[in-house]
């Protein structure tokens, strides 16, 4: 499993929705790739800062999906005022999640 985060700036008043809206918009599109295995948004009002965070069965699925990510990513990143500081790839070598849905329920 690879993990692909990037990491945006932008202080909003109401950055968990914005986060919750942005999620929701792209889950969908995600999901028509090969290997995409799962979404998580980290959002810290304090800080102003987001991470996105892509889940991929393999390193040769996030790099063939990286191009159109990094677009997509870059055009939601501007249209809310959000900065891309930072775009980082890591092996996964521990997955272990329960079977919650976004509510954590």
């Amino acid at each position: 499993m690879v993990a692909a985060m990037a990491t945006l700036s932008g202080a909003t008043p109401e950055m968990d929705g914005i986060a919750e809206m942005a999620g929701e918009s792209i889950e969908g599109w995600l999901k028509e790739y090969e290997g995409y295995r799962g979404l998580l948004v980290f959002s810290d009002n304090e800080s102003g800062r987001s991470r996105v965070i892509t889940l991929w069965d393999s390193h040769e699925d996030e790099q063939r999906a990286r191009v159109s990510r990094a677009a997509m990513r870059d055009q939601l990143a501007t249209t809310i005022g959000y900065t891309v500081e930072a775009f980082e790839v890591y092996d996964v070598p521990v997955f272990d999640f329960v079977g919650l849905d976004a509510a954590g329920t």
